[in-house]
């Protein structure tokens, strides 16, 4: 369990449905909040991480192996004692908010994170690792090695690679809250049930696997209000989410489909942006109010 902060996942079975987005304006809404906050970078494509680092940055944390790939390569395959926390770059944001950066850190992905993950299952199966232990050794190397992260922070947010890789389910598993990034549209949402299934409702009847603490909250992303499929599927997604077996629940919040929340992923360039510059008008209609959601999950009314 964590010990101090919080753990949030932020996952989806399908790619393109706002997660980097999610992640990167919650950060810095609950970090302008005043919480200190770090983001764990668990998706190949490294999105987060280029958002908040920057071309720059980030390839020279590539190039000198401070990146969660290099972690677990050196310690699941070649079984050295890396230093994790040597790996989180404080202090990542540019943001600016009452006249200080943002308190926030970043442990990033990289390009080779897929392959890693492949020649881990590779290794331990060479070592006669069943598919249980191996799950087993990587929920202990996630339990031991970063869910004590929490202790330096107040929130750390887990950015999961599409789909269910063996670390996205560990960090699924692991979190006290899981958001599933959703467009309400047919194909957005079509996995929705399958991942609930999945995760939550599979290991909840194996006793082999920790089954997450909660049912995730569905939160709805590049929401327009006047197109009629989103409407539809927005009705049908509450109706879900309030039914007696309902397997996830919803969010009041929903973020706009909306160019400055887009621009606002882009490093900018020249001076360091402040919070409320960069988010506009998505501060007191989206960004207060998800974060008064998210707390009251967290630690109640």
């Amino acid at each position: 369990m964590s010990v101090g902060g919080k753990l949030i996942a932020v996952a989806n079975m399908k790619g393109g449905v706002g997660k980097t987005t999610t992640v990167v304006m919650l950060a810095e809404a609950l970090a302008a909040d005043g919480a200190r906050v770090l983001v764990v970078d668990l998706d190949p494509q490294a999105s987060v991480s280029v958002c908040l680092a920057g071309d720059a940055l980030l390839g020279e944390m590539i190039v000198h192996g401070r990146t969660l790939e290099a972690y677990l390569a050196l310690k699941l395959i070649t079984r050295h004692k890396p230093n994790l926390s040597a790996r989180i770059q404080p202090g990542v944001s540019l943001t600016i908010h009452k006249n200080a950066p943002l308190a926030l850190s970043l442990l990033p992905s990289g390009p080779h994170l897929r392959l890693v993950e492949r020649e881990i299952l590779y290794e331990l199966t060479e070592r006669k690792f069943s598919m249980h232990a191996i799950d087993e050794k990587l929920w202990k190397v996630f339990h031991d090695d970063f869910v004590p992260l929490a202790a330096n922070y107040d929130y750390v947010f887990f950015d999961c690679a599409p789909g269910i890789s063996p670390i996205t389910e560990v960090a699924v598993r692991a979190a006290d809250l899981v958001l599933v990034t959703s467009i309400p549209d047919f194909l957005s949402t079509y996995g929705l049930n399958a991942f609930v299934e999945t995760v939550w409702r599979r290991t909840s009847r194996q006793a082999s696997h920790i089954a997450p603490k909660s049912a995730p909250y569905v939160l709805v992303t590049r929401f327009q209000a006047q197109v009629r499929q989103h409407q539809r599927t927005l009705a049908r997604l509450q109706a879900e989410a309030r039914a007696e077996d309902a397997g996830f629940r919803l969010l009041e919040t929903r973020i706009p489909q909306a160019a400055a929340l887009a621009d606002a992923l882009v490093p900018a360039d020249g001076a360091p942006p402040t919070f409320t510059a960069k988010y506009g008008a998505h501060v007191p209609n989206v960004l207060i109010p998800l974060v008064a959601e998210v707390k009251e999950i967290l630690h109640g009314p």
